[in-house]
C-alpha cells in the first residue's frame, strides 16, 4: 500500500530536510511542536502560543523545543513580552529622562526570553538566536554529559507509549543485562537516546558490550554512552568499529599484563588510551610492546607506562614498524654508547671473610688469650 499527498488550496509550509534524520528518535510531542513552531515560521512564537497550538503544556513544550534546539532545527530568541509592571516602570523612566536605566531594564528582560523560532529564513532574529544555515555551516554544539535531573516516571511511560523504540529499547535491556531495569535505569536510557542523541541500537550495543565486560552498572553504561556521543558515535557501523578496537585494547591488555605480571583484570583510562594509540594509531603487536617495556626495565627498572609511551612514540616517529628493526635499532644504540665495544666484564669482587684461611690459622696454633687490664 503507498500514499501520496493530498493538494491542499490552503497552501503549504516547509519543514527542514535535517529534521528527516530525527524522526525516529523524536516523539509524538516533539514532531507536533515541530510543525506548529514552521506553520508560525514567519515570526518568532512563544511557548504559551506553541501549547496552544498543540493542546500540549507549556513544560512540554518547552522540553520537546529543548530537542529540536540541540539538533540545530529550532533556535531560542532574545525577545519576550514585557508584564505590564515592567513597561509602566520604562515610560516612567523614559519620561524622566532615565533612558540609561530602562534601557538596561529591557536588556535583563530580553536575557529573561523564552521566545522560540525556527533558524532558517527568520530575519526577526537576535542575537542570542540559532545561527542561520545547514547544520553543516554551523559550530558542532558543545558537548553536554546527561543532566542530574531526570524525567519522571509519568514521562517515561508516556515516552514509552508514545514511541515503540523507547518500549523495546527497555525490554532489550532487561534481556541483556540479565535483571528487570528500574526507575534510575530507564531514566539512564531514555536520556541517551532523548538527550544524547544515540539511536536504540546503539545504546544496546552499549549495553551488549558493557555485560561482555561485568561492568552492567548504569553508572557504566551511562559513562560511555556520554563518551561515544562526544566521539560522534552515532551509526551501528560506528559503533561495531568502536567495540572491535576496545576489544583489541582488551586482548592487548590481557595478553600485556598477564607476560609482566599485572593483576588489574582491565586497564585504567590513562592505560587504555595509550593502549589505543599504540595499537591503533602505530598499529604495534603485542611483541613490539613487551620490547618496549624491556627498554623500560633496562633504564629505570620499574614499572612506567608513560616512559614506554615515550619510548613507542619515539620508534613510531623513526619509523621503526617491526620487531627485528627496532631491535636493530636498539643494538645500534647500544654500540654508540659503548664506542663501539661490547662492555667489559666487571672484576670478581673480593670477599671480606675467607672460612678456608681461617681454618686453617686455627689449625696451625692455639688461641691466646690475654687478660683484660682493670
Amino acid at each position: 500500500m503507498t500514499f501520496t499527498v493530498v493538494p491542499s488550496n490552503s497552501g503549504y509550509f516547509m519543514l527542514p530536510a535535517q529534521a528527516a534524520k530525527y524522526i525516529k528518535l523524536a516523539g509524538a510531542a516533539q514532531l507536533k511542536t515541530l510543525i506548529a513552531l514552521y506553520q508560525r515560521m514567519d515570526s518568532p512564537t512563544s511557548d504559551e502560543e506553541l501549547a496552544a497550538l498543540t493542546g500540549l503544556s507549556v513544560g512540554d513544550v518547552r522540553d520537546a523545543l529543548l530537542f529540536w534546539i540541540e539538533k540545530g532545527v529550532a533556535g531560542q530568541g532574545g525577545e519576550e513580552r514585557e508584564e505590564n509592571s515592567k513597561q509602566k516602570i520604562d515610560k516612567m523612566g523614559n519620561m524622566s529622562g532615565n533612558s540609561a536605566d530602562s534601557g538596561q531594564n529591557k536588556q535583563e528582560n530580553k536575557k529573561k526570553s523564552t521566545v522560540f523560532s525556527h533558524p532558517v529564513g527568520n530575519e526577526s532574529h537576535s542575537a542570542d538566536s540559532a545561527p542561520a544555515g545547514d547544520a553543516s555551516d554551523r559550530e558542532e554544539p558543545e558537548k553536554k554529559k546527561l543532566p542530574k535531573i531526570k524525567p519522571n516516571m509519568a514521562q517515561i511511560n508516556r515516552r514509552s507509549k508514545e514511541d515503540p523504540e523507547i518500549r523495546e529499547l527497555f525490554l532489550q535491556a532487561q534481556a541483556i543485562l540479565g535483571r528487570t531495569i528500574g526507575y534510575d535505569t530507564q531514566a539512564q536510557l531514555l536520556m541517551c537516546c532523548d538527550y544524547l542523541g544515540l539511536p536504540v541500537s546503539v545504546v544496546l550495543m552499549i549495553c551488549e558490550y558493557a555485560r561482555s565486560v561485568k561492568k552492567t552498572g548504569i553508572a557504566y553504561i551511562a559513562h560511555m554512552a556520554e563518551q561515544w556521543s562526544m566521539e560522534g558515535i552515532c551509526t551501528f557501523e560506528q559503533a561495531n568499529q568502536k567495540i572491535a578496537a576496545l576489544e583489541e585494547i582488551r586482548r592487548v591488555w590481557t595478553s600485556f599484563s598477564q607476560q609482566v605480571g599485572l593483576t588489574a583484570p582491565s586497564p585504567s583510562k590513562s592505560q587504555s588510551e595509550k593502549l589505543q594509540k599504540w595499537t591503533q594509531s602505530f598499529r604495534y603487536d603485542t611483541d613490539i610492546i613487551m620490547e618496549a617495556y624491556d627498554e623500560m626495565a633496562d633504564h629505570i627498572g620499574k614499572f612506567n607506562m608513560t616512559y614506554m609511551d615515550k619510548t613507542l612514540t619515539a620508534w613510531h616517529e623513526k619509523g621503526l614498524t617491526t620487531l627485528a628493526a627496532i631491535r636493530e635499532f636498539r643494538k645500534q644504540k647500544t654500540k654508540e654508547k659503548t664506542g663501539g665495544k661490547s662492555k667489559p666484564a666487571e672484576p670478581e669482587r673480593e670477599t671480606s671473610y675467607d672460612l678456608s684461611g681461617a681454618e686453617k690459622k686455627a689449625g696451625e696454633a692455639a688461641p691466646i688469650y690475654k687478660k683484660k687490664k682493670k
